[in-house]
């Protein structure tokens, strides 16, 4: 006779069709059915997840909260998985993953005293490789999902162990029969499931009435009855846990597949659906991690408070702005603008005590030169950044004069490379400067930027030289070559040491489908191409003002640390503008991308033909990277790229996670214009409706990318820190100090390029501070911390890709548990 473990779940979205408020209301209401069914059906078992749930239960109805409580204690509610809300499992950075378990298993831990041992994400679009290093160490042995189905793997098993990258095991449980069940059809579901799966030794089924939402049903729960009566004599159909299915299929020793890979792709669309959201939630994710390492270094060096309840607060709008219809893009409008405003909430939060701590990070500098102007600096990271910086600044006095005041950058009173630049503001008057500089930030500190002005004759900031329009524009700068068309406003050659890395850029328009989760089939075909507009259009559009009409490719800024051409272009109703910033030295050039888009059911993507020869479409993950996939859309974080023999090239970008290479051909996604939470659904079509249907993303969106190309070893070493670095900016204020000169403690630094800081903050029990690293290259490889102040000092030893956690305290660093102990 074979055990069928019934897994009885309600899965509940807070938000996906609805708003939070929605879906607050829906758990109130399941949670209450389930405790009458538990009532009156002794044999059923509940299991749920996510404690944000719990935590609005709480809220708003403790009476029901304690009943929980008590079935919990009684070993009929089962708490499994311990998420604070299952998360998208490719997008988030792995810190962003050790976060959200941590806020469910403290909340599980402190109200029902239970620790899961199985971590399951049902809904989510894939699974990153790095997610099993991380589960193993927060304590998680097993893990079920139903995506990606059983269709993208070369066996039939429901279960099999999967591997990360960096040798950990996970045992999975795919569920090929999804995790809901329609009302009333719960048995013979189940009796179809059981002859399809007769070879299993034993089998797990999840069920639950509605997509979202329901949990058991009286209807449902008489027919399981009947139906185990029917089959007592091959089944034990029991109402169980996730645990006890594990434990059993453990003891019958199976010899299971061995998946080494991510569990990608799935659902392709969502990884550019929404951008807005994207990249919203790497801002907050990136500022949040900044200030926690600033009020850290504060902490120690001034004894700040560390604001610990702030930040928990924005960090649970980060946490709930990856939830798995959130982030990926699959909801409605209103959650869009509902997961918006969430990581909005968050920003201003972050920003407030980011403001505090760099205020005492800077109270020892010295006050500015009466007729100049002072720009301090932090650099968040353990390594010391180079390169070109752009920050406000304004006149110590207005100039009413007929003259400009031209500024200079001075860093421990030597002048570094700096030129003036266009200020935000279009207040016709000489006082609001704009600086950009190139200097070496050092890690973990605050650098001074002096600032002296030189006056020029008349009221304006030098011209820029004039574009050729009749030939190519071509940079130089000893590393970096690119080559700039007139004709077209794109990038024709990005080369670095002489080896051309990038070729024929182009704004791509691809058609696609109104599916929000899907991308249409043959989207890597030929499709249309922003085009460059005509002088008296490309004037028009860029609100040029008492002047004839201009080229549509220029050079705006032209100086000792920079130079930046812009084009405007267009297709159909849409416009485009790309800036290209070309540093005065260095490897590495920049793109921002502003697009007014006015398409629908189609996408966009920035596309370039890469070097020749056999390649791989490479790309960073939770905790590491990985090869992906090749002639379709993947998914990865902070950049992607391609690495091929001795070359590589890299794209690092803002927030835009969907990327393909095909053939020589590399491109990085921006934006789709599908529709809302939509799809055809049981043979009926949708926006069929004989009204308007909104699209996603019309209107103005932004983008930055980053182009590092050269040397596979150089390239692969340095990219993680650029990516990050890119994203973590370094924070840049004008002000003026009132210290006596002297500067505060440096932070913590680290000696290996390849040994990446997740984290840096107070520990969550308020005894020490949390510091925690990884590797990025899948290299065993030695470093050394060293936090200079608290005079602390730590040599590592990391395995490939492995994650270490240290404690902080007493001025020693001491081995911690991923999740310190909860």
């Amino acid at each position: 006779m074979k055990n069928v473990h019934l897994i009885c779940n309600a899965h509940i979205d807070p938000v996906w069709l609805w708003r939070w408020e929605e879906g607050c209301a829906s758990a109130l209401s399941t949670f209450r059915t389930v405790t009458r069914l538990l009532d009156e059906y002794p044999e059923l078992t509940f299991n749920h997840n996510e404690s944000i749930l719990y935590d609005w239960v709480r809220k708003y109805d403790p009476a029901l909260f304690e009943r929980i409580q008590q079935f919990v204690a009684a070993g009929r509610w089962n708490i499994f998985g311990g998420w604070y809300l299952q998360p998208d499992c490719n997008m988030p950075a792995g810190e962003s993953f050790v976060r959200n378990m941590l806020v469910g298993r403290r909340f599980f831990s402190e109200h029902f005293g239970k620790r899961p041992k199985t971590v399951i994400n049902f809904d989510a679009f894939g699974h990153s490789r790095g997610l099993v290093q991380a589960y193993r160490q927060a304590g998680y042995e097993n893990c079920i999902f139903c995506r990606p189905g059983k269709p993208l793997y070369p066996f039939p098993n429901q279960d099999f162990t999967w591997r990360g990258l960096d040798g950990s095991k996970i045992l999975v449980h795919r569920s090929d029969e999804n995790y809901n069940s329609v009302f009333g059809k719960v048995a013979q579901e189940l009796e179809a499931f059981l002859e399809e799966k007769k070879d299993e030794p034993v089998t797990l089924f999840l069920w639950g009435v509605g997509d979202h939402g329901g949990g058991p049903s009286r209807k449902d729960l008489d027919n399981l009855r009947l139906l185990s009566t029917k089959c007592a004599d091959r089944y034990s159909i029991q109402h169980s846990s996730a645990e006890r299915y594990f434990d059993e299929l453990l003891s019958t020793k199976p010899e299971l597949p061995v998946v080494a890979r991510g569990l990608n792709p799935v659902s392709e669309g969502c990884y550019t659906s929404q951008i807005r959201v994207k990249q919203a939630h790497r801002r907050l994710e990136s500022d949040l991690y900044v200030t926690e390492k600033m009020c850290a270094q504060a902490g120690l060096a001034f004894d700040l408070p560390y604001p610990a309840e702030a930040l928990k607060e924005a960090q649970k709008d980060l946490l709930f702005g990856e939830f798995h219809d959130a982030l990926p893009g699959s909801g409605t409008q209103l959650v869009e603008e509902d997961t918006l405003r969430c990581l909005h909430h968050g920003q201003e939060i972050v920003a407030r005590e980011r403001m505090k701590a760099f205020m005492k990070l800077a109270s020892k500098e010295a006050p500015v030169d009466p007729d100049g102007s002072c720009i301090l600096v932090y650099n968040p990271h353990p390594f010391d950044i180079t390169g070109p910086m752009a920050v406000e600044t304004e006149l110590p006095r207005q100039n009413w004069d007929w003259t400009f005041h031209y500024p200079r950058a001075l860093v421990n009173g030597v002048e570094v490379p700096s030129q003036a630049v266009k200020e935000e503001s279009n207040f016709r008057i000489d006082w609001r400067k704009q600086i950009c500089f190139n200097t070496t930030l050092k890690a973990s500190s605050i650098t001074r930027i002096d600032i002296a002005y030189d006056a020029l004759p008349g009221p304006d900031c030098p011209l820029c030289p004039e574009m050729a329009q009749d030939v190519p524009y071509v940079f130089e700068n000893g590393r970096l070559h690119a080559v700039i068309d007139p004709a077209t406003g794109m990038l024709t050659e990005y080369a670095v040491d002489g080896c051309v890395l990038a070729r024929n850029m182009t704004l791509a328009v691809r058609s696609d489908i109104y599916n929000s989760w899907g991308l249409q089939e043959n989207a890597h075909e030929p499709g249309g191409l922003f085009t460059l507009l005509s002088a008296e259009e490309g004037t028009k559009f860029s609100g040029i003002y008492g002047a004839q009409n201009v080229p549509s490719v220029r050079i705006i800024e032209h100086g000792a640390a920079r130079t930046v051409i812009e084009a405007v272009l267009g297709y159909g109703d849409s416009k485009a503008l790309v800036r290209y910033k070309l540093p005065a030295s260095g490897d590495r050039m920049e793109l921002d991308v502003k697009v007014w888009w006015r398409e629908k059911d189609s996408y966009l993507k920035l596309e370039m033909d890469c070097f020749q020869g056999e390649k791989e479409h490479v790309g960073q993950i939770v905790f590491g990277r990985e090869a992906l996939a090749l002639g379709h859309e993947a998914v990865s974080q902070k950049w992607c790229g391609v690495r091929g023999g001795e070359n590589m090239l890299a794209v690092i970008n803002d927030g835009c996670h969907g990327s393909s290479l095909n053939g020589d051909r590399l491109g990085v996604t921006l934006l789709r214009a599908a529709g809302y939470s939509c799809s055809d659904c049981n043979g009926k079509l949708a926006v069929r409706e004989k009204c308007y249907h909104d699209r996603m993303d019309q209107g103005e969106r932004r983008f930055g990318f980053a182009l590092v190309g050269g040397r596979t070893e150089e390239v692969s070493l340095a990219i993680d820190q650029q990516a990050l670095a890119f994203n973590e900016r370094p924070f840049a204020l004008s002000l003026n100090p009132c210290g006596d000169g002297s500067k505060a403690p440096a932070g913590l630094t680290i000696d290996a390029p390849n040994v990446m800081l997740s984290c840096f903050k107070q520990a969550e029990d308020g005894d020490g501070w949390i510091v925690r690293v990884y590797e990025t290259q899948g290299m065993e490889t030695s470093a050394v911390l060293n936090l200079p102040v608290c005079n602390a000092a730590k040599s590592i030893h990391l395995k490939p890709f492995e994650i270490q956690t240290l404690r902080l305290k007493n001025g020693a660093f001491e081995p911690c548990e991923l999740l310190e102990g909860f």
